[in-house]
């Protein structure tokens, strides 16, 4: 008796990161809506006191 293998199941392909959402449209131009690492180049989460880096854990402080 042989036994049939399994077929693997996909692993969520096709999900996609919704990069337009972080760009405006200004003069006919795009145009980010947060800033860039000065490190790592990589784009900056915006939080209600802080602006945070999640690639190389940049942070600056919100000044109130």
């Amino acid at each position: 008796m042989t036994t049939i293998a399994k077929k693997a199941k996909s692993k969520g392909r096709g999900k996609s990161p919704k990069l337009w959402k972080n760009y405006e449209i200004k003069d006919g131009k795009a145009v980010l809506k947060n800033k860039k690492c000065p490190k790592c180049k990589k784009m900056l989460a915006a939080m209600n006191n802080r602006i945070y880096c999640g690639g190389c854990g940049y942070t600056e402080i919100k000044k109130a």
